[in-house]
């Protein structure tokens, strides 16, 4: 059997990704080997050049006999979605949490003058979305907050995906605590995926 290899992209923020590097390294204790994917939000590098990394990894993975699953917070969401879309076929399964996948066009003018390849990425995701089928959405897991107040509940929510709603209040705990309480769960989740 095939070892599940999970890619998780976090938001914004992204270039000391601290206690989420930590909790990313703890899921090898759910049996999934683990990775943090830097998007490098607010760098120069165009949206294109990054996704193009992320793919060339899922692709890597693959080659090396793995079974790939992606985990997206946050504006990683956007990232996570177009990688789907574009390896639809070999990706077992993503979740988001918290994920900003729609509504581009609601993102405030400081975050888009401060990390231009996430608009990018962000405009590619609702499209990104409509290529997908039923099916396809059905392996999507998005698990979202009470109440957000940078990524709202329906820039997560996805209709024919798996939206949960996730007990907690604020961007940041809802990512940490899914990032940890939530693991063993969503891990769950993709290994039925990968079946």
């Amino acid at each position: 059997m095939k070892k599940l290899h999970l890619i998780y992209i976090p938001g914004l923020g992204d270039d000391d990704p601290g206690g989420q590097h930590w909790a990313v390294n703890t899921w090898h204790w759910w049996g999934v080997e683990s990775e943090l994917f830097q998007m490098k939000w607010a760098d120069d590098v165009k949206w294109e050049v990054k996704f193009g990394r992320l793919l060339a990894r899922i692709d890597e993975l693959i080659k090396d006999d793995r079974t790939v699953g992606l985990v997206g917070a946050s504006a990683g969401g956007s990232a996570v979605i177009n990688a789907f879309a574009a390896r639809k076929d070999r990706v077992v399964g993503v979740v988001l949490i918290a994920g900003k996948v729609n509504r581009p066009e609601a993102i405030g003018a400081r975050y888009r003058q401060n990390n231009p390849s996430f608009i990018e990425s962000a405009y590619a995701a609702p499209l990104a979305l409509k290529t997908l089928n039923a099916k396809d959405r059905r392996r999507i897991l998005s698990r979202y907050a009470l109440a957000d107040e940078t990524v709202y509940k329906p820039d997560s929510r996805i209709p024919g995906a798996r939206n949960r709603l996730s007990p907690t209040i604020g961007h940041a705990p809802t990512i940490g605590l899914q990032l940890i309480i939530g693991a063993p769960s969503f891990i769950r989740w993709l290994k039925r995926q990968a079946n």
